[in-house]
């Protein structure tokens, strides 16, 4: 029975998950609005497009995506770098050995190209910025291109630079003042920074107002460069791709995976549970006291021992006197038969037959049926009388 309870609940439990995960799987996936910056991604934030347009852009080049940090990037490829090193996301979330290795490289002629809100000091220091700063409701402009200006979000990102700073604005928010793209030398090479990474995601590439951003801010980089498009610092190294990652990066997979935990989990919480047997009914035991004196009676009865019968019925009927009425039984004169009379309520006469009847049948041997039947009649009397 408990098997077969176990297996429904298993089976109840499975075909929850099949329809859940079967509801998820076929239901309109909703718009995901957070900025992945993912080149495998065609949401609105991701960067699918522009990996579709690099090659385009650079045509003498060779693009290549990158899911490896810089460092390993060298051991693998001993070749001179001379690439254009492309970061586009938030966050430019490099280690300092990375960061090392890549101004090496651009140190020697490469090209660094990170478009982030978000740039470690250590970098600013190299290029002559202080910090970055804030500006609501203003306008993008590129140089050169002065006649339109990208609105893009309410809030734009600029540069505050220091009075050493000896590069180039390329591009800025309402104003020179406020610059947002920069091009820096640093040895051979040249480091560009951009501080608005959302001009490089699907959405914008595919607005009629700001799809041509993209195409002349990079038109300032040579179309000869080989561009590394990093996908290393925002999805990490391309082993990574565990099992959980997998299930989790699915809705249905992530629910299904979900209820499976919570159905073990509930499974063991009733498995584990006190069990106890149950407890079997004690009865109280009956008095089959009237029982034993019908057997015994019964086979006195068919042995015909009359006197053996009395004789029970006698002592039977004194142990009754000696306990509700406080009286000695050894002796049967007449002082005990008027103590009886008086303790009892029964008349006098009829005490002192039922005594006698009880002193003559002690002194016989022989006591027939009628005599038996006399003797019941002045004890049940007796009773009733008392």
């Amino acid at each position: 029975m408990k098997w077969r309870q176990n297996v429904l609940i298993i089976l109840f439990v499975i075909a929850v998950m099949a329809v859940y995960t079967g509801y998820e799987a076929n239901k309109p996936q909703p718009i995901d609005w957070s900025p992945n910056f993912s080149i495998s991604k065609k949401s609105p934030y991701g960067t699918y497009i522009i990996k579709d347009a690099l090659p385009y852009l650079f045509p003498e080049g060779e693009v290549s995506f990158a899911r490896m940090s810089v460092r390993e990037q060298l051991r693998v490829d001993r070749t001179p770098f001379l690439k254009t090193y492309f970061f586009v996301s938030p966050f430019f979330k490099i280690v300092p050995g990375d960061l090392e290795a890549v101004l090496e490289e651009v140190e020697d002629g490469g090209v660094l190209f990170v478009s982030a809100e978000f740039i470690p000091d250590t970098l600013y220091s190299y290029v002559g910025v202080s910090g970055i700063k804030r500006i609501q409701n203003g306008r993008d402009y590129l140089r050169g291109f002065e006649a339109k200006g990208y609105p893009f979000r309410s809030t734009h990102r600029y540069f505050e630079l220091k009075e050493s700073f000896d590069g180039e604005i390329l591009g800025y928010v309402d104003t020179i003042k406020n610059p947002n793209f920069i091009r820096i030398n640093y040895g051979e090479g040249v480091i560009y920074l951009h501080s608005n990474p959302m001009a490089f995601t699907n959405f914008f590439l595919l607005d009629s107002v700001h799809g041509d951003y993209y195409q002349r801010a990079l038109s300032f980089l040579p179309p000869t460069t080989n561009v590394v498009w990093d996908e290393y610092l925002k999805s990490g190294a391309e082993g990574q791709q565990t099992l959980f990652r997998v299930i989790f990066r699915y809705p249905a997979l992530k629910w299904a995976y979900i209820l499976l935990i919570l159905g073990a989990i509930l499974y063991v919480l009733f498995r584990t549970k006190r069990e106890q047997r149950p407890i079997p009914e004690v009865r109280p035991l009956e008095n089959r006291t009237l029982e034993f004196v019908s057997v015994v009676s019964s086979l006195y009865y068919k042995q015909r021992d009359h006197v053996a019968i009395a004789n029970k019925r006698i002592n039977s009927f004194l142990e009754e006197v000696r306990y509700y009425y406080k009286l000695r039984t050894e002796e049967l004169d007449s002082s005990f038969i008027d103590l009886l009379s008086e303790r009892s309520g029964v008349a006098r006469v009829s005490v002192e037959g039922l005594i006698f009847l009880i002193i003559r049948i002690r002194k016989t041997e022989h006591v027939d049926e009628d005599q038996l039947r006399e003797l019941v009649r002045y004890i049940e009397l007796f009773k009733t009388k008392s």
